[in-house]
């Protein structure tokens, strides 16, 4: 098994349909799709919602946060390749040095380190955070939490393409399909992670 793991279930369109694209208009069901794999949700999910929780995570009362800024983007579905517009969806990770900001250790002024944005009409999300480090035990990776307007959810993780610690990491490892979790990344300033979310 290799580090980025065969991409396959989520993102494979059954039915042939042309590849989807963030932003791309859709109308009716795109295709039947895999359900994302459900992951634990972590110790660290916030004990309390900071005052500032937006999709940008860069910045922080003020502050900028240390690190590689980067997107996270895509598009949430149901099971039937619907958009679903209107879903909540929650991110949280931790600093440059694998420090979560709500478990009473010291973060950098300026991290956030969760934020919450709704999908719009065509299910499109988009945050703008910072690469987070790694701590022993687990490989590079931002929590996800959904729940859709109609009150299905998700709790996952989303993982990075060719990190080492990948092959090592035994929740990834152990899911449905790994391949799945790991995002696409495009090319660009910022890059860019491509993580589409299908909700059972």
């Amino acid at each position: 098994m290799n580090g980025n793991f065969p991409n396959r279930g989520r993102r494979r369109l059954l039915l042939g349909a042309p590849a989807l694209l963030l932003g791309a208009t859709v109308s009716g069901p795109v295709s039947a799709l895999s359900s994302t794999p459900p992951q634990s949700e972590g110790p660290f999910y916030p004990r309390s919602i900071p005052s500032d929780s937006d999709a940008d995570l860069t910045v922080f009362n003020g502050e900028r946060a240390p690190g590689e800024v980067i997107e996270m983007v895509g598009r949430l579905f149901d099971a039937k390749g619907q958009v679903l517009s209107g879903g909540n969806i929650e991110i949280w990770h931790c600093d440059v040095n694998g420090v979560y900001a709500h478990v009473g250790q010291s973060t950098p002024p300026g991290f956030q380190g969760y934020g919450a944005v709704r999908t719009d009409g065509s299910g499109n999300y988009r945050f703008r955070t910072t690469r987070p480090g790694i701590y022993p035990g687990r490989t590079r990776h931002i929590h996800v939490k959904v729940r859709s307007a109609d009150g299905a959810d998700l709790t996952t993780q989303m993982y990075f393409p060719g990190e080492p610690g990948n092959e090592r990491d035994g929740l990834l490892r152990r899911a449905r399909d790994p391949g799945a979790l790991i995002a696409r990344k495009e090319a660009g300033s910022p890059p860019r992670y491509v993580f589409d979310i299908v909700l059972a």
